[in-house]
């Protein structure tokens, strides 16, 4: 192999997403248990997490009011620390609820804080709301974006577009997102974006409702989701529990590792 391709594969691997090289890891996102918790210091829903004994965790930070009210304790931030991957969900409106530029920044300035202090490797923020590039260059951070239902009408051909402009940025695939598109969506998605998937959201679609437990799907959910096994990136559980029972939820967990693990 002569020195000119060597530099040239030393390049690739540089820019690859750092989850590039970790297993097929199955994490617990905080939004799965977002109702079990009113106050908005959504530090308080980690000690939940830490009862299911996942090596992985994402912070769901949905509104700008939990993100700046969120204050992740001493204890907490050791065991974030020593997990094998974390990631920040940044607020669902980001762009769309901000007054000014100046707000914006506000917001991604406290997810730096965050981010920094519990050493994640990965910022999702959602196609809609994504900041002006020049912005996001400012930070010294990883983030990837994430397709939404149809309704939102971000196709795959505006998702090239987007990666066009963001050359950095990575895709979170939510296959509860892809499924409101077609069953296929979801193999599309990889198809077209394999090398920039980052991490997976994984919940069910049933009836035009999402983020369902994959207990309540139908089989022809459970086939749409079978490509994901060819990825290896983290597998986040990202669901919407009514019910605060622990037991409940190990037991969907168990059900969800028998089918992708």
């Amino acid at each position: 192999m002569n020195e000119y391709i060597i530099k040239k594969l030393e390049t690739f691997i540089i820019l690859l997403p750092k989850s590039f090289f970790m297993k097929r890891t199955l994490c617990f996102a905080t939004g799965t248990i977002w109702r079990w918790s009113e106050g908005k210091n959504r530090a308080e829903l980690i000690n939940y997490a830490k009862k299911l004994g996942f090596p992985g965790i994402e912070l769901t930070l949905g509104k700008k009011e939990e993100l700046y009210n969120t204050k992740i304790s001493a204890s907490q931030v050791k065991w974030l620390r020593n997990l094998d991957y974390v990631s920040i969900h940044a607020p669902f409106r980001l762009l769309r609820e901000a007054d000014n530029q100046e707000e914006v920044i506000k917001q991604l300035d406290c997810i730096e804080k965050i981010y920094k202090q519990i050493r994640a490797k990965m910022i999702i923020i959602h196609p809609l709301d994504l900041p002006p590039k020049e912005v996001l260059d400012k930070y010294n951070m990883n983030f990837s974006t994430e397709n939404l239902p149809k309704k939102r009408q971000v196709t795959i051909r505006k998702l090239h577009a987007i990666f066009k402009r963001y050359p950095k940025l990575g895709l979170c695939l939510d296959v509860a997102h892809a499924y409101f598109w077609s069953m296929f969506e979801t193999e599309k998605l990889i198809k077209a974006f394999k090398n920039r998937i980052t991490q997976i959201h994984l919940s069910g679609t049933y009836r035009r409702k999402d983020h369902l437990p994959l207990q309540q799907v139908s089989p022809m959910f459970i086939k749409s989701i079978q490509p994901i096994k060819e990825l290896e990136v983290p597998v986040i559980i990202e669901e919407d529990v009514k019910i605060k029972n622990i037991k409940l939820v190990k037991k969907e967990i168990r059900y969800i590792k028998s089918l992708i693990l």
